[in-house]
Order: C-alpha cells, then sequence, then structure tokens
C-alpha cells in the first residue's frame, strides 16, 4: 500500500464513511489501524466531458448537384429570422450550366427540325416512286400479251416477264417506304431524346440556381457544423451535395454530448443516471439520464489511439436563460449503485496462498478471513461473503512491522495486496 494511503486511512475519525459503510473510528493496536464495517451505498461512478447541443434542430444542407463553393455564410451563433439568407453559393458554375442547357437546347431543336425536314423529303420521293411502280403494274397487267393466235411465243413470254418485272418493282419500292418509314421514327426518336436531355440538363441547372440561397426555416439561432476536427464551414470552402453546414436548434430542449474513456466505460449503459455542470456555471449542476451510448468506442483526435465512448445524457431540464449548444460540460455517470452492502477500502483486500482474506481482529490478535469480492470501484470493493456487519478488520497486512509498512510485502510472512 502506497505511504498516501496508509496515512489517510490512518487519519479517518471516528462516524467516517469509507467505501460506502460507516466505521467506527481507527483503532491502534500495535500500530496497525483498523475499522469497523457496517451495512452501507456503494456507487461505481465514472467522469466524462462534453458540450450540449440541442436534441432537436433544423438542419441545414448543401443542395443536391454538383459540389458548391460558399460565397457567404452567416457567424456562428448569430440570430436569424424566417426568410433570411443563411448561406449563398457561388452561382458561376451554375449559370454557365444553364447557358450551356440552354444552348444545348436550340441545337437539339434544331438537329430534330433538320432530320424531320429530310425524312419528310426522302419519304415523299419515295411515294413516288411507289406509285410509278403502282402505274407500271396496271399498265403491264392491262396489256399482256396471252393470244397465242396472234402473238408468237416470244412476244407472249416477254410480255408475262414486262408483268412480273413491274410487281417486282412495286414490292420493292414498298420495302424501301416501310424501312425508311422506320429509321425515320428511329432518327426522330434519338433527336426528341437529345433535347428532353438538353432541356433535363437545363432544368437542373437551374434548379441550383434557385437553391445557392438557402433561407433559414424558421427564427432561431444559427449553428454552425463542425468536422471531425472542430472545424465549420468557411466562405470559398468547396462542399459537397447533401453535406450539414449549420443547423437551427430548438433552444427549448437540450441534451449533453459526452464522452468516457474506453478504459473507465465497462458498465456503461442507456437509463443510468448521471449529473451534468456547465462549464463557466458554478453551482447549476442538472441531472441527466443516459439516452444511448455509441456500440463502438473511437478516437476522439485522428492521430490518438485513445478511444472513447460517445453518450447522450437526456437532460432533466433546460433553461435557456443561460443555457446554449455548444457550451461545455462535465458529467458525472453513475454506473453501479447498491443498497445495504459492506464496501470496504480496497487496500484492506490481501492475497494469500491464492485466496482473497481481510485480516479480522479477533480480541487482540488479527486472523485471515477468505472473502469473496464482488463489484468493485478505484477505491472500494464490495464483500459478498465472510464479513458482518459489525467485524473490525486492519488496514494493512498485521504481519508487518511497522518499520516495514513500506518495504517488500511480498517476502515470507508478509500478504499481497489482492486486486480485486
Amino acid at each position: 500500500m502506497r505511504r498516501g494511503a496508509v496515512i489517510a486511512l490512518g487519519a479517518l475519525g471516528a462516524g467516517a464513511l469509507v467505501g460506502g459503510s460507516r466505521l467506527a473510528g481507527p483503532l491502534q493496536s500495535d500500530s496497525v489501524a483498523t475499522i469497523t464495517v457496517q451495512l452501507g451505498r456503494f456507487e461505481r461512478r465514472v467522469t466524462a466531458e462534453g458540450w450540449l447541443r440541442a436534441a432537436k434542430a433544423t438542419p441545414i444542407v448543401v443542395p443536391p448537384g454538383p459540389p458548391q463553393k460558399v460565397a457567404f455564410l452567416a457567424p456562428d451563433g448569430s440570430p436569424v429570422k424566417a426568410g433570411e439568407a443563411v448561406v449563398l453559393f457561388d452561382p458561376y458554375d451554375a449559370e454557365k450550366a444553364a447557358a450551356d442547357g440552354k444552348a444545348d437546347r436550340r441545337a437539339a431543336e434544331s438537329r430534330k427540325q433538320k432530320t424531320a425536314a429530310e425524312l419528310g423529303k426522302s419519304a415523299r420521293a419515295l411515294a413516288g416512286d411507289q406509285k410509278l411502280a403502282a402505274d407500271e403494274v396496271d399498265r403491264a397487267q392491262s396489256f399482256v400479251l396471252e393470244d397465242e393466235a396472234i402473238f408468237s411465243r416470244h412476244e407472249i413470254i416477254e410480255s408475262s416477264l414486262d408483268k412480273a418485272l413491274a410487281q417486282r418493282r412495286a414490292e420493292t419500292v414498298g420495302g424501301k417506304l416501310r424501312i425508311s418509314g422506320r429509321l425515320a421514327a428511329a432518327e426522330l426518336s434519338l433527336r426528341r431524346i437529345e433535347a428532353g436531355k438538353a432541356e433535363l440538363l437545363l432544368q437542373q441547372a437551374e434548379k441550383t440556381l434557385r437553391s445557392l440561397r438557402v433561407e433559414a426555416p424558421h427564427d432561431g439561432l444559427l449553428i454552425l457544423t463542425r468536422n471531425w476536427r472542430g472545424e465549420v464551414a468557411r466562405v470559398g470552402d468547396s462542399l459537397w451535395p447533401g453535406q450539414k453546414v449549420a443547423e437551427i436548434p430548438n433552444l427549448g430542449t437540450l441534451e449533453a454530448r459526452v464522452h468516457v474513456l474506453e478504459a473507465d466505460a465497462a458498465g456503461l449503459a442507456a437509463e443510468q443516471k448521471a449529473t451534468v455542470a456547465i462549464e463557466g456555471r458554478p453551482g447549476h449542476s442538472l441531472g441527466a439520464t443516459v439516452a444511448r451510448v455509441e456500440a463502438m468506442a473511437k478516437p476522439r483526435e485522428r492521430e490518438s489511439p485513445v478511444k472513447y465512448f460517445e453518450a447522450i445524457l437526456a437532460l432533466e431540464r433546460t433553461d435557456p436563460a443561460f443555457m446554449r449548444p455548444g457550451q461545455r460540460v462535465a458529467a458525472e455517470i453513475r454506473l453501479e449503485e447498491a443498497e445495504a452492502v459492506i464496501a470496504i477500502p480496497r487496500g484492506a483486500v490481501f492475497e494469500k496462498d491464492g485466496r482473497r482474506v481481510v485480516f479480522k481482529r479477533r480480541g487482540h490478535r488479527f486472523e485471515p478471513v477468505e472473502v469473496t469480492v464482488g463489484r468493485h470501484s478505484l477505491s472500494r470493493v464490495v464483500i459478498e461473503k465472510g464479513l458482518a456487519p459489525g467485524d473490525r478488520i486492519a488496514l494493512r497486512d498485521p504481519g508487518l512491522g511497522a518499520s516495514r509498512i513500506f518495504g517488500d510485502r511480498d517476502k515470507p510472512g508478509g500478504g499481497k495486496e489482492a486486486r480485486p
């Protein structure tokens, strides 16, 4: 046991509380300080630091579209009115996109009209060819030579071939006309798609132009959002669509966002009670309850290996008169609580022959008594079995003389302080 711990425990007065149990006071016998344990209250607490934030807030985000460059940003913490501009983005890229979209739409419309005119001219030419072919078929059918008594066999065969050729020519022209019609429909569809694409790009550019002015949806206080480095957006920064720039919180309900060191967070869970103190407001402690705890511990700084669990504390009340989002807070979370238990100083438990023991006084002597250790904190240990209220125990190993209190306790005849 360290010198500071022995001196502190040896100086406890009658009626003091140690480890949640009321002691009758130290009894000096052969320079061994003792305590009498009784049933009391045990608590294990952990401290955490963080800041206040609004439980409900209206986010201010970058509009959809390409990345935008900030041209104006209202100051952090400034009051705003509904309809007031809080963020303005540089309109150069959007205006250029709108101008390009208008030019593309005009070009697409011109190509569509030109294609329609050319296809109409081609269709009319094919229709004329089809009419001529039909006339040739009619003439061939009207003047076909079939009377063998009048015409020679050669003339009859030639007339039949002329009829067949006219019919085949008419079929060919009809096929060309049908194919031309399908090609014309496909060509016009492509031109309409091009025109529609240009129109869509123009509409998106005009919509982006209209969204470059971000207004406050309601009255409130503008709080700029900080990234993992604690930095806020600035004029000239390029931000991605959907990125949160700021928020307008509801000041009527605040909560505390705190970070608990991973090594101290064993047992941290929702519904546990806590106390929150606001930095710069001494004497203004607020009751709170753990609302939720992040599932994984994360470092607060990019290059730091130290990890923390983030916890959200729901405050019992919010006083807008002096409470604002962003104020730093210190919280104390009660991880474990137990009533009517025996809790003794951690240094009063020793390890002998692989057993955890305490030295209980019997008359003028001390006897090692094996105990069962339960929950514990940095300074206290709950004894579940082995001690009863009224037992008097030593605060150090009686087997060591006063001159060896601060020496090596692992030598024969000495006890080693147990680590519950």
